[in-house]
């Protein structure tokens, strides 16, 4: 029979024991199978600005940067989408869809489903380039850049109306703004190209964790005061608009009147003293959604510059916000296996054989 005198020397020996055992590194199940990646889809089946594939003039830094993290699988979806398709997709990335490329009803329908399944939005527009932009040089011609109907259109058909982007002209010509702003650009003769600073956007926000600096050349979002816009401009920011296909208004000065501006109220960054925004994120449903006024910002094409060799994926932080964007968007996903539980049940197995071990030995 085990001697009561000998109990507290068990217990010395088996709180010792515990102190070696935790010390040695062991192996949580966390590490022995691999976490689900996220999922993150491409639409390249709307006629997107930048392709998937290409590093000089579309999306393939980028999205090979999503994927070589170990969080992400990134696929480029080339054909129509249906529930089968974004069964378990997580982020789904629309980079400025062309308006020749509609999508279909069952488009929208499964791509609802998924998003009250959860899942996230990334939808991406452009800013329009004038008629002496160094873009319409490119083997590629960036003929549909500020064309945001298509961006619009899909905003319309998945019933999300809190925030569009800004169009003028007339029912045959369409063209979304651009934002300029000549105290901040980085070349006075091209005020589009914008360098913003922190003082510009929601620091509180997820997606501006450690940006410090951001290069952008980009559309423009309405309303003004919409409580999901989460980045700005300067008060030297205004934004303007193509008047038609040849017809570019004034780059020095916002020229639309409050009268104009009567007449087409989704041309109102072009009055004088407003104050664009470019990004807004909000919740949708079950589902985060981020819409965002430049894919150009992301893709590997060199800067709108004459000569430039600057390509817009290098420029300030404009790598990180996109991985910040996914971080949000995909917020809560992938949860590893949490220590606390396990930890908290053999703490109160101790306790328990502790206050047992003291009131048998009282009596």
């Amino acid at each position: 029979m085990l001697r009561i005198n000998k109990l507290p020397k068990l217990v010395v020996i088996a709180m010792t024991l515990m102190i070696v055992l935790s010390s040695v590194q062991g192996t949580v199940s966390a590490q022995v199978g691999e976490l689900d990646p996220i999922v993150v889809m491409y639409e390249a089946n709307h006629g997107p600005q930048f392709a998937a594939d290409d590093a000089e003039n579309g999306f393939k830094l980028m999205l090979d940067m999503v994927n070589a993290s170990t969080r992400y699988i990134v696929r480029v979806n080339e054909e129509p989408l249906n529930a089968t398709i974004l069964n378990d997709v997580d982020i789904l990335i629309l980079a400025a869809p062309d308006t020749a490329f509609p999508f279909e009803n069952e488009e929208f329908i499964a791509i609802d489903e998924m998003m009250k399944n959860g899942s996230s939005l990334l939808v991406l527009g452009n800013p329009r380039i004038d008629q002496n932009s160094t873009y319409w040089d490119s083997p590629t011609l960036f003929n549909d850049l500020g064309e945001t109907r298509g961006v619009n259109n899909f905003l319309d058909g998945m019933n999300i109306t809190g925030v569009r982007f800004s169009e003028n002209g007339t029912e045959d010509f369409q063209s979304g703004d651009a934002m300029f702003d000549y105290e901040h650009s980085l070349n006075s003769t091209y005020p589009s190209i914008i360098q913003l600073d922190a003082t510009t956007w929601d620091n509180t926000h997820p997606i501006f964790r450690d940006i410090n600096t951001l290069v952008t050349m980009t559309g423009t979002l309405k309303p003004l005061e919409a409580s999901t816009a989460v980045a700005t401009s300067y008060d030297t920011s205004f934004a303007q608009y193509r008047k038609g296909p040849y017809t570019f208004a004034n780059y020095s000065y916002p020229n639309m009147t409050l009268a104009e501006f009567a007449e087409q109220p989704q041309s109102y960054s072009a009055i004088n003293g407003t104050h664009p925004s470019w990004v807004s994120a909000f919740e949708y449903d079950n589902s985060k959604v981020i819409i965002a006024g430049s894919a150009l910002m992301f893709s590997g094409r060199l800067l709108d510059m004459p000569e430039s060799e600057l390509e817009w994926f290098y420029q300030g932080d404009n790598a990180r916000f996109f991985m910040n964007m996914m971080g949000w968007l995909s917020d809560g996903f992938v949860e590893s296996p949490d220590a606390i539980i396990p930890i908290a049940i053999l703490s109160s197995i101790f306790l328990v054989a502790g206050v047992v071990v003291y009131l048998f030995k009282k009596m």
